[in-house]
C-alpha cells in the first residue's frame, strides 16, 4: 500500500502530500488518530485529511484505516524488506533484506500496475510499426531487456543508449510508430526530452515507471506503473528495475503466446 501511495506523491497538492507522507511514514499512528489528530500532526486542517484521504483512493477515514489494519496484520507475517543494510550486516541478512525486498517489489507492482493499460499496451506494440526505446542511468538495463525481448517477439525495435541519438531517432516516429519510455522516477530530463520529440510526429508515447504523477505518465498515452519496494534505502532502485522487469516479461509474454486481447 505504502508504494502506491508514494506513487501519487508527485502530483499531489502539498497539504494532499503532506498527510499522505504521513500515512507512509507513521502508518500506526494514523490507524489510531482522529482526523484532527491527523491534521495536527501534518499541519493541515481536518477538511484536508479527508479530502487527501479521498484523493488517495479511500471513500474515507474508515476506510484507510480498516486497509492499514489489514496491511499491518498481512506484514506481520512477512519478511522485513525494511530493514538498513549496514557495514555490520551479516550475508543472511543481505540475502534476507534483498530476496524480502524483491518479492516486496513484485507484490507492489501487481497492486499499481492497471491491466486495461496493459491490454492496450499489448495491442498497441502488436500493430506498431516500429518501437522505440528510450532510458537513461539505471534504467538504461530495462530499456535493453525491453529491446531484445520485443525484438524476439517479431517487432521492429530501436534503442541507443546516447541521449542525443535517441532525439533524433524520436524526431523519426510517426502515428504508425511507439515511443517505449522506461523511468523510475519520471522525471528524468533526458528521457522527456526524447518523449517530448517523439510526441511532435504523432508517436504513440509508452512508460513504465513508478509514479503515476510523475511527468512521463502524466505525458504517456499509456502509463504502465509498477511501483518497487520502499524497503531498503540501498535497494530502491534495484527494487524499481525488478518491477519493471515483471512488466517487460508481461508484455514480452503475451506477444509471444499471442494472447487473445480482444477478450480482456
Amino acid at each position: 500500500m505504502s508504494s502506491r501511495l508514494r506513487s501519487l506523491l508527485p502530483g499531489l497538492k502539498v497539504g494532499h502530500a503532506a498527510v499522505v507522507e504521513l500515512i507512509i511514514d507513521d502508518p500506526v499512528f494514523v490507524l489510531d488518530a482522529t482526523a484532527q489528530e491527523i491534521a495536527h500532526r501534518a499541519q493541515v486542517s481536518a477538511a484536508t485529511v479527508v479530502r487527501a484521504v479521498r484523493s488517495a483512493g479511500f471513500t474515507g477515514l474508515p476506510d484507510l484505516k480498516k486497509t492499514l489494519a489489514r496491511v499491518s496484520y498481512e506484514a506481520a507475517s512477512t519478511p522485513s524488506a525494511t530493514r538498513s543494510l549496514t557495514e555490520a550486516s551479516t550475508t543472511a541478512e543481505l540475502t534476507d533484506v534483498i530476496i524480502a525486498s524483491h518479492a516486496e517489489s513484485l507484490r507492489a507492482a501487481h497492486g499499481t500496475l492497471d491491466q486495461a493499460a496493459v491490454t492496450e499496451a499489448i495491442r498497441t506494440l502488436r500493430s506498431a510499426r516500429r518501437v522505440l526505446v528510450t532510458a537513461s542511468g539505471t534504467s538504461l538495463p530495462v530499456a535493453t531487456d525491453v529491446s531484445y525481448r520485443l525484438t524476439m517477439s517479431g517487432l521492429t525495435v530501436q534503442h541507443s543508449a546516447d541521449n542525443y541519438s535517441s532525439v533524433l531517432l524520436a524526431g523519426l516516429l510517426g502515428p504508425e510508430d511507439v515511443l517505449l519510455a522506461v523511468s523510475h522516477s519520471g522525471q528524468t530530463p533526458q528521457t522527456l526530452d526524447v518523449v517530448e520529440e517523439a510526441r511532435t510526429g504523432g508517436a504513440t508515447i509508452m512508460a513504465i515507471t513508478s509514479y503515476s504523477q510523475s511527468q512521463l505518465a502524466r505525458l504517456a498515452d499509456i502509463p504502465l506503473v509498477a511501483v518497487g519496494s520502499t524497503g531498503a534505502e540501498q535497494l530502491v532502485e534495484s527494487s524499481s528495475r525488478i518491477a519493471h522487469l515483471a512488466v517487460v516479461d508481461v508484455l514480452h509474454s503475451a506477444l509471444t503466446l499471442d494472447l487473445n486481447t480482444e477478450s480482456s
